[in-house]
């Protein structure tokens, strides 16, 4: 299946390219597995700490002893820094999520999801519809838990909102190096799909692979992915209408080999 276009349950022998690793990767394997394709596993970013941990580790003691009535949080990968450090969140503070992703790592390390937008996972939608209806003067203070190279778009607007906010960099997104045999497959064309979930994941390939075969199919989480990888080059034949890794999935799974790929 090395032509760009998939067929109802097409992932079904497929050779699928996984571009994190951790708990996300392995989950994502197994769904991929689940469908009968082969997942790959190589993770072309990661997780570093930040450069100010000595901050980072004091929000997080603020956060655990409920010095916080609400936590936003942008990413799934800020979630399992909470979890790495044992972070267990108090009752009394409330979270938001930007989409359902996050939302589920985060009811899986036990924490309760007050807000999750509806439409387009993205910091905006996410700030735009939590500040409907919410006066700064019933609303106390406010963390924004994101990583280094994410923008400061909730932060902001909270405060232009009026509301008591402060920000932690709780981690760095970093690149890593492929292995040379899986650069070269990935140039070649001996994966079908490449899952492109983030900015950061096209970049790193764009840097390490340079030109990838065009039989591949470059399927994005969404269309804000969708854009920047176009940017960057990448002829992306599907985007996820619900932005969801699952989402993505199930509609490659379920694409008819007559729909034009792009």
């Amino acid at each position: 299946m090395t032509d760009g276009t998939l067929r109802p349950g097409a992932l079904a022998g497929a050779r699928v390219f996984v571009p994190r690793g951790g708990a996300w990767g392995e989950r994502v394997s197994r769904e991929i597995e689940r469908r009968g394709a082969h997942a790959v596993v190589a993770p072309v970013i990661g997780s570093a700490p930040p450069r100010d941990i000595v901050a980072r580790d004091r929000t997080f003691a603020a956060l655990a002893a409920g010095e916080y009535e609400w936590l936003f949080v942008t990413s799934a990968a800020g979630v399992e820094q909470l979890v790495a450090h044992g972070i267990t969140l108090p009752p009394a503070t409330q979270v938001a999520t930007v989409g359902p992703a996050t939302a589920r790592a985060l009811t899986e390390m036990g924490a309760t999801v007050a807000f999750v937008p509806t439409g387009r996972s993205s910091a905006a939608t996410m700030i735009a519809q939590w500040g409907v209806g919410r006066a700064a003067a019933t609303t106390g203070r406010c963390l924004v838990l994101r990583s280094d190279l994410a923008a400061a778009v909730v932060s902001d607007e909270l405060e232009v909102q009026g509301h008591a906010v402060d920000v932690c960099i709780g981690y760095r997104t970093v690149g890593i190096d492929l292995p040379p045999e899986t650069v070269e497959a990935l140039r070649t064309g001996s994966f079908d799909v490449v899952l492109l979930t983030s900015l950061s994941v096209a970049r790193e390939l764009r840097r390490q692979v340079g030109v990838l075969d065009a039989r591949t199919l470059f399927a994005s989480i969404g269309p804000g992915t969708t854009k920047d990888a176009r940017h960057l080059g990448f002829d992306v034949g599907h985007t996820a209408h619900t932005q969801t890794v699952d989402a993505l999935l199930a509609e490659l799974d379920a694409r008819s080999g007559s729909e034009d790929p792009r």
